[in-house]
């Protein structure tokens, strides 16, 4: 009789194929031990390996096994593509509900910004309209102030061209006077106080806190100095105290320009047109402080040149900042030492090399945007 080979319910005609079927049962075994056949990517991942070769079976049992196989991926592909259709359908409904609404919002906005144009265009007439004022009234005030500056020069130049006149008379008369007659004024003038110069005797007439005149050449600088007891006074004035955006340049009223005290600080606006100190930030490249480095500032007693040592920058609102304007006398040496110190320090460019203690200095002082509390300064050293 022949002898029939059985694994489960297979049966097998050889022993051959019997022991090829129990190594593809180990392989089965191991493979669903280790393995969780129902997850549809383990699925599709033994599916894929078996195709390629990776597992290979020698017996119609590891057939039936991969049919099995195949059969969870195929149902599991069935689904997959069933829910997408299902998901596209609701995707589509979805966007379709969308578009309807959006439609609808954009309906609303256009009927929403129609009626916001229309207040719009009104606004924007009535800013108009006040801009135009607001901007005609800002010209007015400029120009009102330009014209009292104007004035304030025009005085300055007749004074001068008096001034010299009145000095050639002065000369031709004492070529004719007696030697001796001479001495005795020249002596009798060295007694009395200072005398303010010819040339600012009218200005200083009508404007009692006029102190000097300050002018560097080829810039707009050419402008009157003020000095009162408030610091605050002339930052929104002009020189008749009337309200001026520009303000006016004025002497720190520390500061003794009769007997004059080691540094003179004056102060003026930063002012985007150029006016004032609006013009020292060019003083930043190296190049414009080489060909503007002299500063003439007359005193109404005395004239007086300046030659430009140090551009510096300083943040005053940080709580350790250098605060320049504090030093108006050196009271010693350390004093001296400890201000040129400080200057090196914040200084962008330093031509401080040959300063001495006893030099006097004059500092031109504005703000700087660089930081919040900027502060541009220029330091200059009395050379005549």
């Amino acid at each position: 009789m022949e002898e029939i080979y059985r694994l489960g319910k297979h049966e097998f005609a050889t022993q051959k194929e019997w022991e090829g079927a129990k190594r593809d049962l180990e392989k089965i075994e191991t493979i669903v031990a280790h393995l969780d056949i129902e997850d549809p990517e383990v699925a599709a991942d033994i599916y894929h390996y078996i195709r390629e070769g990776k597992v290979e079976f020698e017996s119609k049992l590891g057939t039936a096994f991969f049919c099995d196989i195949s059969d969870r991926v195929a149902q599991d592909f069935e689904y997959r593509l069933e829910r997408s259709s299902i998901m596209e359908r609701r995707r589509l409904r979805k966007e379709k509900k969308q578009a309807e609404e959006e439609e609808k919002k954009i309906k609303l906005k256009e009927t929403q910004q129609s009626q916001m144009f229309k207040f719009l265009g009104a606004a924007c007439a009535a800013l108009a309209a006040l801009c135009i004022v607001f901007y005609g009234f800002s010209v007015f005030r400029e120009r009102r102030a330009t014209r009292k500056l104007e004035e304030v020069q025009q005085q300055r130049n007749i004074s001068q061209a008096l001034d010299w006149y009145a000095e050639r008379i002065r000369n031709e008369t004492d070529g004719n006077l007696p030697s001796a007659e001479s001495g005795a004024g020249t002596e009798e003038e060295t007694k009395q106080a200072p005398e303010v110069l010819q040339e600012y005797g009218a200005i200083y007439s009508q404007y009692p806190d006029f102190i000097g005149w300050i002018r560097i050449d080829d810039t707009q600088i050419d402008l009157p100095v003020m000095q009162t007891t408030d610091n605050a006074y002339y930052l929104d004035k002009d020189a008749n105290g009337s309200e001026d955006v520009n303000g006016t340049l004025f002497l720190d009223c520390r500061d003794d320009f009769v007997k004059p005290s080691t540094n003179l600080i004056i102060y003026g606006h930063n002012m985007k047109s150029g006016a004032m100190f609006g013009g020292l930030k060019q003083y930043l490249d190296e190049s414009y402080l080489s060909s503007h480095d002299r500063i003439q500032f007359d005193t109404i007693y005395e004239k007086q040149t300046y030659q430009i040592i140090a551009v510096c920058l300083s943040d005053v609102g940080d709580e350790g900042a250098y605060r320049y304007y504090n030093f108006i006398q050196a009271e010693s040496e350390e004093d001296f030492k400890e201000f040129l110190k400080n200057i090196r320090s914040c200084a962008v460019y330093d031509r401080t090399q040959d300063v001495t203690g006893s030099d006097s200095f004059l500092t031109l002082s504005t703000c700087n945007n660089y930081v919040e509390d900027g502060r541009l300064f220029v330091v200059a050293k009395k050379i005549q």
